[in-house]
């Protein structure tokens, strides 16, 4: 019940706090994400499947600079499944006014919920995670994505033991 609570905060408070930095000035700013991941140790082997709904927001005054903020469905794939669910608000630099290719980095955090408390000997010591996550990628003009990201889960020392997972994932966009 308590990780119920702690997902509906979430997406509300978000969505009150960035609502009003929403602006129309790029054609296309809603993005439906895509990506396969993988953790980055070798003890672990795990396959990782994200699904990122976003809506991308123009910060006033700010060239080139924009808000994506970012619900997430993660799935974790070890002997068992883990599901990881959240909101993450990132900002996104675009480093190019071209039509054809625009380059970005991004990096933001995210609160999450998960489904179970680890995923192999990785313990998250509780439901209610952080995600810390950076990246880089191209925008084409026909609005599809590809970047690389990486994704560190833990969280934040608020149980014990607080052992993080850290993953990268190729993810691919379509905005509309």
């Amino acid at each position: 019940m308590i990780c119920r609570i702690y997902l509906f905060a979430i997406f509300f408070f978000s969505s009150i706090l960035f609502l009003p930095f929403y602006s129309y000035s790029q054609d296309k700013n809603f993005e439906l994400g895509f990506g396969y991941g993988r953790n980055l140790l070798e003890s672990l082997s795990t396959n990782q499947f994200l699904i990122a709904p976003a809506v991308n927001f123009k910060i006033p005054e700010m060239k080139n600079l924009w808000l994506h903020l970012e619900g997430n469905i993660e799935i974790i794939n070890d002997n068992n499944t883990t599901v990881v669910v959240g909101v993450a608000p990132m900002l996104r630099q675009i480093f190019s006014e071209s039509i054809q290719i625009k380059p970005f980095i991004e990096a933001g955090a995210g609160a999450n919920i998960t489904t179970r408390n680890g995923v192999e000997n990785k313990r998250f010591g509780g439901c209610f995670i952080f995600s810390l996550m950076g990246g880089a990628g191209v925008e084409f003009k026909s609005g599809i994505k590809i970047s690389y990201r990486f994704r560190h889960l833990s969280n934040g020392g608020l149980y014990s033991p607080n052992e993080g997972l850290n993953s990268h994932y190729l993810i691919l966009s379509f905005s509309f």
